[in-house]
C-alpha cells in the first residue's frame, strides 16, 4: 500500500510545473510618440490593455496571463483592420513597435513574424472573410464568445476579419485536452505557414467546419462551441453583497463572469446579480461563500430561464461557460482544433475508425460464415464494410472527462464521439450516435443500404435477413463492446452498463497515431516515412536530435514518444548556437553542459539547500512513512557531513530507498524526487547555471500561462549525466523528468520530411 501511495506522489510530482508569476504588458511602448491620429489610436489601445490586465490580475479567477495575451492579439487586430474592413497595412510597423516587446515570448515572436509579411496578398485574402451566411450557425457563436457580444449587438462582416487576425497573433498550445496527436500540427502550422493557417481559421468562421480531401474524396470535420477549462472548477471567495473580500470589486467586474452574463442575454436582467445571490443564499456562512465560476455561471443560467422558459437552462449554462473561456482560450483556435483531432480518424485504417471496424467485423464474423456458401455473399460483406466506414465520422469533444490524466502527464480531457453522417449532406455534421441502441440502428441501416444497392443480386435479401437478426440481439453488442476494448470483458453486462465504460465505439478517449493527420495533409498517396529511434539515455537522445538537425529543413517537424506526440525545433536558439559552432556533438555536449554543469555539482551543498530539500521530502514521506524519526535520523546525520551537492543527493536517495525497502521502479522515482527538488532549490546562481545551459531541443505542446514548454537535456548535479527534462520557453523552472518512462530503451518516431504540397 505504502510503495504504491508513493508511485502516484512522484508521478504528479514529476510531472507538475510551478506557476510563474503573471507576464505584464508593455506600457512603456506608448511613450515618447508623436501625437498623430494613428499613435493616437494605439496610445488608447494600450491604455485598455493595461487596464484589462490589471483587473484580471488582481482578480486572479481566470490565468490573467493567457487572458491578456488573447486580449493583447484581438486589440492589435483590431487596431489593423480598419473600420471599412481593410487591412491597414500602414500601421503594421506601428502595432508591432507597440504590441511586441524587445524581449518577446514565443508567441510574440509570432505575432511580429505575422505582422512583417501582412503584404497586398493578405488584402485579398481577408477582402473574402465575411460573415457566416447563418447568423445562429456555430461560426457566428464563436465570433460572438471572442467578442463578449450578446445575441442583440449586431455582428458585421469586420467582427469576422479581427477574428481570423488575431487567431493569427495569439498563443496557441495544447492545454488540458489529450489530443496531442492533432495539436502538433496545427501549432506547426500556426506557427509556420501563415497562408494555409488563415483559410482554416476563415473556415472555421464562415462554415464551421474545414474541408479537405480525404482517400480522394472531400469530407468535412467540425466542431463544437465547447472549451476544456480547468477554471471553470476552481474556488474562490463572494460576499453576501456580491463582492470579494476586502475589495470593492464585485461578481460581474471578473470579465470572464460579465462575458458569460453576456453571451447568456442576462445584460437585460438590472437585477440578476441581486436574484443570483438570492439563489445562493442558502450556501452562505458567516456571510461568505465559496463558490466557482461554474456554479455561478449554472445559477445565472436558472435565473435567466425564469425571464425566458423557452430557453434551456443546459444551453444557457454551456452559453455562459464557452463564453467565460473564449477569454483565456482562442476559439476559433480552438475549433481548428477540434477539426484537426476528427481529422486524424477519417482513414478506415486509422486507430479510432479501425477500432471500430474491427470490432463489428469480430460481432459478425460468426454471421459471415453462416452465409458465405450463398452466391453473392462476398459482395454483400464487401458493400456492407464500405458503407458501414463511409456511414459514420468521428468528432473530437475538447471537454470529454478523461478516466484518469494522460500518460503524457498534462491530459484530462477530450474523446472521440460517433456521429452518423446524413446521406447527401456531407457538409452537415449528422445525428450523435449516443446509445448502445443508436449504434444498433447504425449498424442496420448500413445492412439495409446494402440490400437497396445489391437489391438485383440473388440471395441479398437471405443475407440481409441473417445479418439483421443477429445484430438485433444483446450478444451483437457485446461482442462489439468486448472486441473494441479489451478491457471491457471486466464488465459482465457491458450494454446495460455501457456508462460506466471508459471506451466504447460511441465515445472513446484514445488516438495514438501522431502521424494520421500529417498523412491527411500531406495529400493523396503521400504517406510518410517514419524514422524511429531507440535511446539508452538522455545524452543518446540529444545526440541523435542533434545530428537529425543537421539534416531536416528548418522548421518543426512532427515527432513522438510511447507517452506524446509534440514538435522537433531544430530552429530553437540551442540548437542554432550548436548548428553555427560546427563542432562535434560530444564536445559540444562538454563545453555546454557537462563543464558548467560540474562546477555546480561538486561545490558543498549550503544548508539552505539541505534544509529545503529535506523539508519537501519529509511532507512526501509522511504519507508513507509510519514512523519519520529514522528519516529525521538519516537527514542529521547527512547535516552534519561536508557534502558536495551529488554526494549529498546520493546518500539521501540510498537513505531514502533503504528505508523504505524500495524495490528498482520505486529507487528511480525516488531519484526524479530528490532531482527535482534539489534543482529548485539550489542556490539561484547555481540553478540558473543549469537553466542557461540546458539545451532545448522540443516544443511540447504545454505551457504555463502564455509560456510554452520544452523538453530539453540538462546537466543532472547528482548522476553527473545529461539528463532528460522540461524547461519555460525563457530557459526557467527546469523539471527533470521520469527517465525510465520517457526515454530510456523508449521509442522515439520522427517524421522527417512532412510534405507541404497540400498547404
Amino acid at each position: 500500500m505504502h510503495t504504491s501511495r508513493l508511485v502516484k506522489i512522484v508521478i504528479l510530482a514529476a510531472m507538475s510545473f510551478a506557476v510563474s508569476g503573471v507576464a505584464q504588458t508593455q506600457p512603456s511602448a506608448a511613450t515618447r510618440v508623436q501625437d498623430t491620429p494613428q499613435q493616437s489610436l494605439i496610445t488608447q489601445a494600450l491604455s485598455q490593455l493595461n487596464s484589462y490586465a490589471s483587473l484580471q490580475t488582481s482578480m486572479n479567477i481566470q490565468n490573467a496571463d493567457l487572458a491578456i495575451a488573447m486580449r493583447k492579439a484581438l486589440i492589435a487586430a483590431e487596431l489593423l483592420i480598419g473600420s471599412n474592413g481593410a487591412l491597414n497595412l500602414a500601421m503594421c510597423s506601428s502595432v508591432k513597435a507597440a504590441f511586441v516587446p524587445a524581449n518577446p515570448r514565443d508567441w510574440e515572436v509570432n505575432m511580429g513574424k505575422v505582422i512583417d509579411q501582412l503584404d497586398a496578398t493578405w488584402q485579398l485574402f481577408f477582402s473574402g472573410v465575411r460573415l457566416p451566411a447563418n447568423l445562429h450557425s456555430t461560426g457566428a457563436l464563436v465570433l460572438r464568445a471572442l467578442f463578449s457580444m450578446d445575441t442583440q449587438q449586431p455582428l458585421t462582416d469586420r467582427h469576422a476579419k479581427i477574428a481570423v487576425l488575431a487567431a493569427l497573433f495569439a498563443p496557441y498550445n495544447q492545454g488540458p485536452v489529450g489530443d496531442c496527436f492533432a495539436v502538433n500540427d496545427v501549432i506547426r502550422d500556426h506557427q509556420q505557414f501563415f497562408h494555409h493557417a488563415a483559410e482554416d481559421y476563415q473556415s472555421i468562421v464562415m462554415n464551421g467546419y474545414l474541408k479537405r480531401i480525404v482517400d480522394g474524396k472531400p469530407d468535412y470535420f467540425f466542431f463544437l462551441p465547447v472549451l476544456a477549462d480547468e477554471e471553470l472548477n476552481q474556488p474562490f471567495i463572494l460576499t453576501a453583497t456580491g463582492t470579494f473580500p476586502q475589495t470593492t470589486h464585485k461578481l460581474f467586474d471578473v470579465p470572464g463572469i460579465a462575458a458569460a452574463r453576456t453571451l447568456m442575454g442576462g445584460n437585460t436582467i438590472p437585477t440578476l446579480m441581486q436574484d443570483v445571490l438570492k439563489a445562493l443564499s442558502s450556501q452562505f456562512k458567516n456571510n461568505q461563500l465559496q463558490v466557482t465560476p461554474a456554479q455561478v455561471i449554472a445559477t445565472m443560467a436558472q435565473v435567466i430561464a425564469t425571464r425566458n422558459p423557452t430557453v434551456p437552462v443546459e444551453g444557457l449554462t454551456s452559453l455562459g461557460e464557452y463564453a467565460f473561456s473564449s477569454l483565456t482560450q482562442q476559439p476559433v483556435l480552438r475549433g481548428v482544433e477540434s477539426a484537426f483531432s476528427a481529422m486524424a480518424e477519417d482513414r478506415p485504417n486509422d486507430s479510432v475508425r479501425s477500432q471500430i471496424n474491427v470490432s463489428v467485423a469480430s460481432a459478425l464474423q460468426n454471421t459471415w460464415k453462416r452465409v458465405q456458401n450463398l452466391a453473392h455473399a462476398s459482395q454483400f460483406q464487401l458493400a456492407f464494410f464500405q458503407a458501414m466506414n463511409a456511414s459514420y465520422r468521428l468528432f473530437y469533444q475538447l471537454n470529454i472527462p478523461l478516466p484518469q490524466v494522460s500518460a503524457d502527464g498534462s491530459s484530462s480531457s477530450g474523446g472521440f464521439q460517433l456521429y452518423q453522417r446524413i446521406e447527401g449532406a456531407p457538409d452537415q455534421l449528422g445525428v450523435r450516435i449516443a446509445t448502445p441502441q443508436d449504434f444498433r440502428n447504425l449498424v442496420l441501416d448500413v445492412i439495409s443500404s446494402v440490400e437497396h444497392q445489391l437489391a438485383q443480386l440473388s440471395n441479398i435479401e437471405t443475407i440481409g435477413n441473417a445479418l439483421t437478426q443477429y445484430v438485433n440481439t444483446e450478444d451483437f453488442l457485446t461482442q462489439v463492446f468486448w472486441a473494441y476494448d479489451p478491457a471491457n470483458k471486466k464488465e459482465p453486462h457491458p450494454v446495460q452498463n455501457y456508462l460506466v465504460l471508459s471506451s466504447t465505439p460511441m465515445q472513446s478517449c484514445v488516438g495514438n497515431d501522431p502521424f494520421e493527420l500529417d498523412n491527411v495533409e500531406s495529400g493523396p498517396g503521400n504517406d510518410n516515412p517514419i524514422q524511429t529511434f531507440t535511446p539508452n539515455n538522455a545524452k543518446d537522445l540529444i545526440t541523435w536530435c542533434l545530428n537529425l538537425a543537421k539534416i531536416v529543413p528548418m522548421e518543426l517537424i512532427s515527432m513522438a514518444s510511447p507517452q506524446h506526440a509534440f514538435n522537433f525545433t531544430p530552429t530553437n536558439p540551442d540548437i542554432a548556437v550548436f548548428l553555427k559552432k560546427g563542432l562535434p556533438i560530444t564536445q559540444w555536449l562538454q563545453n555546454m553542459l557537462i563543464v558548467p554543469g560540474m562546477q555546480v555539482s561538486r561545490k558543498l551543498i549550503n544548508s539552505v539547500t539541505q534544509k529545503a530539500v529535506a523539508a519537501e521530502m519529509s511532507q512526501i514521506l509522511s504519507h508513507v512513512l509510519p514512523d519519520m524519526r529514522a528519516f529525521q535520523k538519516l537527514v542529521n546525520k547527512l547535516n552534519q557531513s561536508k557534502l558536495t551537492v551529488k554526494d549529498y543527493a546520493n546518500q539521501l536517495v540510498r537513505g531514502i530507498n533503504s528505508l523504505l525497502n524500495s524495490d528498482q521502479q520505486q529507487s528511480s522515482q525516488i531519484a526524479l524526487m530528490v532531482d527535482g527538488l534539489l534543482v529548485q532549490s539550489l542556490p539561484s546562481n547555481d540553478k540558473a547555471v543549469l537553466e542557461q545551459s540546458a539545451i532545448r531541443f522540443a516544443f511540447t505542446n504545454w505551457n504555463q500561462g502564455a509560456k510554452n514548454i520544452y523538453f530539453c537535456a540538462f546537466f543532472n548535479p547528482r548522476t553527473e549525466q545529461v539528463g532528460f527534462g522540461s524547461i519555460l520557453e525563457d530557459k526557467t523552472n527546469l523539471q527533470p523528468m521520469d527517465e525510465d518512462a520517457w526515454v530510456n530503451h523508449q521509442q522515439w518516431e520522427v517524421d522527417l520530411i512532412p510534405n507541404r504540397a497540400a498547404m
